[in-house]
């Protein structure tokens, strides 16, 4: 009796939802708070920004939605960078107004470990001003013309690179040293999406994750819904009769069941899974599931449905 792989220890299934249903035109650079931007930028080429519309369309989607953005045009940004995407930094960023009874910032996370959290009032001000300064740049240098993004010089102060920069006195990938985090990274990446809230605690609360944006190298980009839920790693299988017992860790919010295979395939590694029916919540603590069986030998992974 053997465990299976841990890398095949969780399955993940979400659903695909394309941008075309609202995807807007744009004829102009037209900012308005809390709307999304997406900037490129790479030393000695200009900045290339769009803004992508509000950042609530991409908030509030069931855990594991898939969400191909299109609003933005990436043969315009590939000349822009000499025809390739290599070495060259992407970010998102949005933030409320001042005048928000909610202060809230939305910022693309390019670290792939830790737990930003929520910051203080002044640091919210600074960053959504920034933020804003940014958007009502582009806004102002594009509103006589059909322009759908702005491209502009990083020396020039509407510039982002300019603006969070101060200008270049400051690391333009942490805004300024306003995000604790960097917030670029060039393609292929994956970059966790995370909503910060204004927080007088002395002991800031973890920020919310609203999700993953990818980006690959041939310039596809999309956004996944919600933060991915610990792999859960099997702990003992043991045997009592004809039933074997796999127990395994889990968090709250999580259902599980096991699949199972009788032998391995080509390489030693399953291919093909058999389901169990029966599945279990998480509580954060080990759970475990039995599958009654003559056969001493078989291998299990632990699924996780979210």
């Amino acid at each position: 009796m053997k465990k299976s792989d841990p890398t095949q220890s969780l399955l993940k299934f979400g659903l695909l939802l394309l941008f075309a249903g609202w995807t807007q035109l744009l004829v102009a650079f037209t900012y308005n708070d809390t709307d999304l931007l997406l900037v490129f930028r790479k030393a000695n080429f200009n900045d290339v920004e769009f803004n992508l519309g509000s950042v609530s369309n991409f908030l509030g989607h069931a855990t594991g939605t898939t969400i191909v953005v299109t609003n933005w045009d990436l043969g315009l940004v590939q000349s822009n960078f000499n025809n390739t995407l290599d070495n060259v930094d992407f970010l998102l960023v949005a933030a409320t107004a001042a005048t928000d009874p909610l202060r809230r910032a939305w910022l693309t996370d390019a670290k792939a470990s830790g737990t930003p959290t929520d910051i203080s009032g002044s640091k919210m001000g600074a960053l959504g001003s920034k933020i804003e300064f940014v958007g009502l740049q582009g806004q102002s240098f594009t509103g006589t013309n059909s322009q759908e993004v702005y491209v502009v010089p990083p020396g020039d102060p509407s510039a982002y690179t300019y603006i969070v920069s101060n200008p270049g006195n400051l690391d333009p990938t942490s805004i300024g040293g306003l995000s604790a985090f960097p917030v670029e990274d060039p393609p292929p990446a994956t970059n966790r999406f995370f909503e910060l809230k204004l927080s007088n605690a002395t002991v800031k609360p973890p920020a919310v994750q609203a999700g993953l944006f990818s980006l690959t190298s041939a310039g596809v980009l999309t956004f996944t819904a919600g933060a991915p839920l610990p792999q859960p790693l099997i702990l003992s299988i043991r045997r009592s009769g004809n039933t074997n017992s796999v127990s395994f860790s889990t968090v709250t919010g999580g259902n599980y069941r096991l699949r199972y295979a009788s032998s391995l395939g080509n390489g030693m590694r399953v291919t093909a899974w058999n389901i169990l029916s029966t599945t279990v919540a998480g509580d954060g603590y080990p759970k475990s599931l039995t599958d009654n069986v003559a056969d001493a030998q078989r291998f299990y992974a632990v699924e996780e449905l979210q």
